[in-house]
């Protein structure tokens, strides 16, 4: 797995068609992607317009189509628009890569951050230098779940949180007792809460860590 940050200065965004998003909104920053169709990226967005200005005037900008405001007195809130910007569409076309929200994208600049395989980012960064060369691009590599996991766990707590899993003890309400798992796995009950408890702890700072990253 890899990541590719990947960022636009504002002076190759003066120089492209994005530089029409100045004259609507300081920034759209896109939250989530809604859905995927023949004419873009349906997307979720929190736009900082400029005075005077409102969603309908997104339609001013050639590659955003205003669909539904969720705004606050017309002025904060979200947005729900397509957008069609040829890098947008050229990403639509990538089925082992994906463009992780939240981002922001104005006349200041773009950054946008894509993971997914080695050549699905290959691929989409030769389509970029295409449609809008950019100014920046760090790549990271990234370990996959499975060697992520045997790095963060033991060969014996992987042992029990799979017997866990599978007899149902992380269900609410539990379908069996660590007294009862325990003994099926023909351990003492302490040293089995123990390898459950480091590897519930391990994965939990594992996954909040992740969480901050995205």
């Amino acid at each position: 797995m890899r990541e590719a940050h990947i960022s636009w200065h504002a002076n190759s965004i003066a120089k492209s068609e994005y530089a029409s998003i100045a004259k609507v909104a300081h920034k759209l920053e896109v939250v989530a992607h809604l859905d995927i169709g023949e004419k873009g990226i349906r997307q979720l967005i929190i736009p900082t317009f400029k005075e005077g200005m409102g969603p309908e005037d997104l339609n001013k900008i050639p590659f955003l189509a205003f669909e539904a405001s969720f705004l606050e007195n017309n002025d904060t809130g979200h947005l729900v628009v397509w957008n069609s910007h040829p890098l947008s569409l050229a990403a639509i076309g990538f089925q082992n890569i994906h463009i992780l929200p939240p981002y922001t994208f104005g006349g200041d600049g773009i950054e946008i951050t894509v993971r997914g395989v080695p050549s699905g980012i290959s691929d989409f960064l030769k389509a970029c230098r295409l449609f809008l060369p950019p100014d920046q691009v760090k790549i990271v590599e990234m370990a996959d779940d499975e060697e992520k996991l045997e790095q963060l766990l033991t060969k014996k707590q992987i042992e029990c949180v799979i017997a866990a899993c599978s007899v149902g003890y992380y269900q609410t309400p539990k379908n069996t007792s660590l007294r009862l798992l325990s003994e099926q796995m023909n351990i003492p009950r302490s040293t089995l809460q123990e390898h459950l408890s480091r590897a519930e702890a391990n994965l939990m700072n594992w996954a909040a860590e992740s969480l901050r990253k995205n």
